[in-house]
């Protein structure tokens, strides 16, 4: 069955990743539909990829009887209200992560989503990765953990694709209006979760844990079984682009390192140790597509030392989480990250950000 899809929100994900993917993937997906705030936007990456419905509203296009399935990749203050809307249209729901900044939007997306026969599906796409999918099969039989170790030390995408492809931005057409609404909603989510007063340090953490952080704590959270049962220590530093934090998973103990800085590299993945196993993967920039990835296992015992590497793999993760949301609708295979799946991510973030500002105020 082929899906008539309608994409909300042009900007750098969707040109880069989500039109190209479902471009490849005609058999399963039609791009019908788009939308934009940007007219110009909007009328230069449809015309570019040959889409003749263009909407200025997303209302509009939800509303649209031919479409069965959209894609929310507006900025994230606007998922939880655009999926909703989305869902009460009939439409099944694909959402960029996050799937919302607060506990309370996130709530009633859950709820929604209950309420309907509709897929919504939240787009963590490291957990479909090959590598990842790869070394939980591996971890089936690796014994008990005794230290994990997840990082994210990267460049921001910019610095790799601006070698590879041209962004379509907004001319400075969108209207005063929507750009002052939609300003103000995040603030009042980001006063929320943060408080009013607390230091920009502290928010533009928050921000930072729910862009980049979301992707290797949800994988963390899917490859280990659960969440941490404890945030051990948490330190924001270099105004909330750096993040140590420490977890208690019971019997061991897991790092997270993230730091976003101007080096050009992309330093990202997972490493979980046994008494004598050791499995590890890395993740390459998004940004560049069909880079390899590999998971390499090794095992030691008192008189041999074997590693085993895995891959590589070239198959993106976006274009495998899109074949899962298609699957998940047409055949009813699971959903592995419906909505109240990412009821976990926020608890998480929520105290990782209460540890991280008491030590900020100690």
């Amino acid at each position: 069955m082929r899906l008539r899809v309608g994409l909300v929100g042009l900007g750098e994900v969707a040109q880069l990743m989500h039109i190209p993917t479902l471009h490849k993937l005609q058999q399963q997906f039609e791009l019908a539909a788009v939308h934009d705030v940007s007219p110009s936007v909007l009328a230069e990456v449809a015309d570019h990829w040959k889409i003749a419905k263009r909407y200025d509203t997303a209302d509009a296009l939800f509303a649209d009887p031919d479409i069965d399935a959209v894609l929310i990749l507006s900025p994230d203050q606007h998922h939880g209200e655009q999926a909703r809307a989305a869902i009460a249209a009939g439409k099944h729901v694909f959402i960029e992560k996050p799937a919302c900044l607060t506990p309370a939007d996130l709530e009633t997306l859950v709820a929604a989503e209950a309420a309907s026969d509709r897929v919504v599906m939240v787009g963590y796409m490291r957990r479909f990765a090959p590598a990842f999918m790869a070394a939980k099969q591996e971890l089936a039989n690796f014994g008990p953990i005794s230290y994990v170790r997840v990082r994210d030390v990267i460049c921001e995408g910019p610095w790799f694709f601006n070698q590879t492809d041209k962004v379509v931005t907004p001319k400075g057409d969108i209207p005063a209006k929507l750009i002052d609404e939609s300003r103000a909603l995040r603030k009042e989510m980001m006063d929320a979760m943060c408080g009013a007063d607390a230091p920009a340090i502290v928010k533009r953490g928050y921000e930072v844990m729910t862009g980049l952080c979301s992707h290797s704590l949800s994988a963390m959270r899917d490859l280990l079984g659960g969440s941490p049962k404890r945030v051990i220590g948490a330190q924001l530093s270099q105004n909330g682009e750096q993040l140590t934090a420490m977890f208690d998973y019971g019997s061991f103990t897991a790092i997270y390192e993230c730091l976003i800085d101007d080096i050009a590299r992309f330093d990202a993945g997972i490493e979980v140790l046994s008494k004598n196993k050791r499995l590890q993967f890395r993740y390459n920039t998004p940004y560049l597509r069909n880079l390899p990835m590999t998971l390499e296992v090794q095992e030691s015992t008192a008189d041999s030392n074997l590693v085993r590497t895995l891959g590589p793999f070239h198959t993106d993760a976006f274009q495998i989480e899109l074949e899962a949301f298609h699957d998940t609708i047409v055949n009813g295979t699971p959903n592995r990250t419906p909505p109240s799946d990412s009821r976990e991510d926020v608890d998480l973030f929520s105290k990782i950000l209460a540890v991280a500002t008491a030590t900020l105020a100690s």
